[in-house]
């Protein structure tokens, strides 16, 4: 399976082998702060992504354990990724193909915002 994906203005464009996980739902604060709203994301491991346009990518270190990875042109929040952990997290918005996908796990939920519904696991 290839999945692919990019930013808003397409200065990063990544694909995604493997098996990615299905959707997991941060709820946490800073994903809320970073994305708007609650970040759904495939949990992928970091070999499996390559990436094939990265003039735009950025990273930022977020916590003592992870970064996050967005276009610095057009600000999109696209990735997060351990610093010394196999996994990172492909923000499932960036995918150019979504249909395939179901929210298997909500995190953080007693952060989430009072403003959604909490969305279903499959």
């Amino acid at each position: 399976m290839e999945i692919t994906g990019k930013c808003a203005c397409g200065q990063v464009a990544f694909s995604v082998t493997g098996t990615p996980s299905g959707v997991v739902s941060c709820h946490c604060k800073t994903c809320q702060r970073l994305h708007g709203n609650y970040n759904p994301m495939i949990v992928a491991e970091k070999t499996d992504v390559v990436f094939t346009k990265e003039d735009g990518l950025t990273w930022y270190e977020s916590s003592a354990d992870a970064r996050r990875g967005f276009c610095s042109h057009c600000g999109s929040a696209l990735f997060k990724q351990q610093i010394t952990g196999p996994k990172m997290l492909v923000a499932v918005g960036s995918l150019d193909d979504t249909s395939m996908w179901k929210n298997i796990k909500n995190v953080f939920a007693e952060e989430a915002g009072g403003y959604y519904l909490m969305p279903p696991q499959a």
